[in-house]
């Protein structure tokens, strides 16, 4: 075993967990520069899990981050059409609420559609292992901000 990258990844660890509550004070202050500081920090995070060489990281991060794009306009279409109506499903007739339903449906195939589409792309980058850890570690960065904003 070796015991420096051992020691490394665990100071790694470390720093982020005394560094995101510090980062999360900082950020209530500045809500505009909120949402890039939480993309750095997701970035250094997912770039420590994945243990990206240079060559990887050349290849993935376009990638990844036409991904997120593609994401992104995928949710804010669902999220607009459900912020945007402010409905009470009370006075909505039948045909009202089975066409907003089948457009959240279509909505969220649509990112199945690009989550499948970009898993391909990631395999081009990186081997499939790491490609399961990059899934892993964008759920642990969530759990791990959620449980930084409850104070936990």
């Amino acid at each position: 075993m070796d015991w420096k990258l051992i020691m490394k990844k665990w100071i790694h660890i470390a720093l982020l967990c005394l560094l995101l509550p510090a980062f999360y004070n900082s950020t209530l202050a500045q809500p505009a520069d909120k949402k890039e500081k939480i993309e750095a920090l997701k970035v250094s995070f997912i770039t420590r899990r994945l243990n990206l060489n240079t060559r990887e990281a050349q290849s993935f991060w376009p990638v990844y981050n036409e991904y997120l794009d593609k994401l992104e306009a995928a949710r804010s279409m669902r999220s607009t059409d459900l912020k945007n109506n402010r409905i009470d499903p009370e006075t909505l007739s039948d045909k009202e609420c089975e066409n907003l339903l089948n457009n959240e449906l279509s909505s969220r195939e649509k990112e199945i559609q690009i989550t499948r589409e970009y898993y391909e792309k990631f395999k081009s980058a990186l081997s499939v292992k790491k490609v399961l850890l990059l899934y892993k570690a964008e759920d642990d960065f969530k759990r791990e901000l959620l449980k930084q904003i409850s104070g936990k």
